[in-house]
């Protein structure tokens, strides 16, 4: 099975330029209205801009999509060295919500949100 994990966003310039210059990879698929992220694990990362969503789901979904709660998602990266991928997420613009800490399920992770109200947690073992 490959997941896919698809997030709709504003910008999708913006959205797009963030996750390349946080992995430090390019998209394997850069089209108009959708790109693509392989991550290391195999799965990915979709981003789509909001204004698709109707060209996708249909007129009606209109009502749908003004349903808007923050955070919309978290993405947890279980990675080899997290608070780098922690520090660039925040040099790309992202806010941190909580420092790099140990927890309770055997995870150092530091939390950010960035501009699309994502919330981002790196972790790594302990």
């Amino acid at each position: 099975m490959k997941t896919y994990f698809i997030i709709y966003v504003e910008d999708l310039e913006k959205t797009k330029l963030f996750y390349e210059l946080l992995f430090n990879i390019k998209p394997l698929l850069d089209v108009p209205g959708m790109c693509e992220f392989e991550l290391p694990d195999g799965s990915t990362l979709g981003i789509m801009p909001i204004s698709s969503l109707e060209k996708l789901f249909g007129k009606d979904f209109e009502q749908q999509k003004n349903r808007k709660a923050l955070p919309q998602t978290e993405f947890y990266f279980s990675v080899e060295d997290a608070l780098p991928f922690h520090k660039r997420a925040i040099q790309l613009g992202a806010s941190e919500i909580r420092e790099f800490a140990e927890m309770d399920w055997g995870d150092r992770v530091a939390y950010s949100i960035n501009h699309d109200g994502h919330i981002l947690a790196f972790a790594e073992k302990m």
